[in-house]
């Protein structure tokens, strides 16, 4: 039997709740996550693999690598925009854990946080800690697969070898079906189409008006957030915090009263099922959003992506998804327009050549996977194991469900809420007993890092 150990969240196979999923933040700030782990899983799953998950936001003991080494066969793992001055930290967790692994570690689809043109200024210690990173996966691995051509330029600066150390793959959650794509032809857009949009907090306000005035121009739009924030408001109805975003742009739904929120208009989801579901019931998807896209496109509907960063615009161009960049929306810019024009079609152009890229690179660092010919072609136990699971379903905004379910949610959020409170007391009471028998230096980190609480 083959074991693998994948970087993740959580696992699809264990089914968390929708409360879980968002209170313990398990989809790492952002549903876009699940769908790497889900699409890897669907593919590296064949009937004599097991699977694991873990969270890497952490140091591990040396009995615990050890035990890692001596029961799995590979760490796969799966990365978004992880070469970001945010990420920093993690990756140099990341690193020192591959170093003393001593099972094969793949890489699979890391990329460059850049801005629309590509451009990117490091600091010494950011391309210091992507080298060590990149170096340690290559001393456990064939060969790095990164997102796009902007992450591709920035590793070839930092003295990789394209093709030798590293290649593009893109992104793994669009390998989810293998060599095909679902696909229905676009019909025509009208005013009574059924849409879905997807935006951030974080873009140009601009882009943010333009979208949210576009998608009031459809009666039947439904708003679908990806961040935690967001899901935290359509739960238990807690607003957006503006310390942690202190500039909202002007529409944006950050209150149960904002419109959009208020009118029932927007809805969440925690598993990936579901959500493909929903998107699978709409005529068009367009946002900001890259894996909300990348969801619309495996649900096999027409999909547009308004790339407001690098990182979005190199997945967009690799795949061929039709998009257009924030600084070419004008006055002019119309949705109907852009919808009319766009060849919805050329996501299929060239994607099994790119599968056979991806399932090439799959091999060469040693993991058989559900479409290596001769075997049953295509056949996932993943699924088989997904039919029995059931789907969480639609998150509605908290004022717009019946009061019972209203109280049962705010029950859970605020017993959540009581829980984390009595743990950090704990552990901060714990930390001022230890800072008494410490060596004066740490001794006095100690007891300022608890002053502050």
């Amino acid at each position: 039997m083959t074991k693998i150990l994948i970087r993740a969240g959580f696992s699809p196979l264990h089914n968390p709740s929708t409360e879980q999923v968002i209170l313990e933040n398990l989809i790492w700030e952002n549903t876009g996550n699940m769908l790497f782990p889900y699409s890897i899983m669907r593919i590296l799953m064949r009937k004599d693999t097991l699977i694991t998950t873990v969270s890497t936001a952490q140091i591990f003991s040396a009995k615990q690598i050890a035990q890692w080494n001596a029961e799995y066969d590979y760490f796969v793992i799966p990365l978004a925009n992880a070469f970001r001055e945010s990420f920093l930290t993690q990756l140099k967790y990341l690193s020192a854990l591959i170093n003393k692994l001593t099972i094969p570690c793949i890489v699979i689809g890391v990329g460059l946080q850049t801005n629309i043109c590509g451009i990117r200024e490091t600091s010494q210690d950011f391309d210091r800690t992507v080298s060590a990173f990149v170096k340690a996966v290559l001393n456990k691995s064939t060969l790095l697969g990164v997102r796009g051509e902007f992450t591709a330029q920035y590793l070839k600066r930092l003295g990789f070898i394209e093709e030798k150390e590293y290649t593009v793959i893109g992104c793994p959650s669009m390998y989810m079906y293998g060599p095909e794509l679902p696909y229905k032809t676009a019909k025509e857009l009208y005013a009574e189409s059924k849409v879905s949009v997807n935006c951030k907090i974080k873009i140009p306000a601009k882009l943010n008006q333009f979208i949210l005035s576009s998608a009031k121009q459809f009666a039947h739009y439904t708003y679908v957030p990806q961040g935690i924030d967001d899901l935290l408001l359509l739960y238990a109805g807690v607003s957006i915090d503006r310390n942690k975003f202190p500039k909202i742009n002007k529409g944006y739904p950050w209150q149960l009263h904002s419109q959009i929120c208020a009118s029932g208009c927007e809805i969440g989801f925690t598993d990936v099922r579901s959500w493909l579901a929903f998107l699978e019931s709409v005529d068009f998807s367009f946002g900001t959003r890259i894996h909300g896209n990348i969801a619309a496109v495996l649900a096999g509907t027409p999909t547009f992506i308004f790339a407001s960063d690098g990182r979005i615009l190199e997945l967009a161009r690799y795949h061929q998804i039709q998009h257009m960049t924030a600084e070419d929306i004008n006055e002019d810019t119309d949705i109907f327009k852009i919808y009319e024009r766009a060849d919805f079609s050329s996501v299929l152009q060239g994607h099994k050549q790119r599968f056979t890229h991806y399932a090439t690179f799959l091999e060469q660092n040693g993991l058989e996977h559900i479409y290596i010919k001769g075997d049953e072609y295509g056949i996932s136990p993943f699924d088989e194991k997904m039919a029995e699971i059931p789907q969480n379903g639609t998150l509605k905004p908290l004022n717009k469900l019946p009061l019972k379910e209203q109280a049962a949610h705010l029950q859970e959020y605020y017993a959540f809420i009581k829980s984390e409170s009595e743990r950090q007391s704990g552990w901060l009471q714990l930390m001022k007993r230890v800072t008494g028998i410490l060596p004066e230096t740490l001794n006095a980190k100690l007891a300022q890092y608890c002053s502050r609480f």
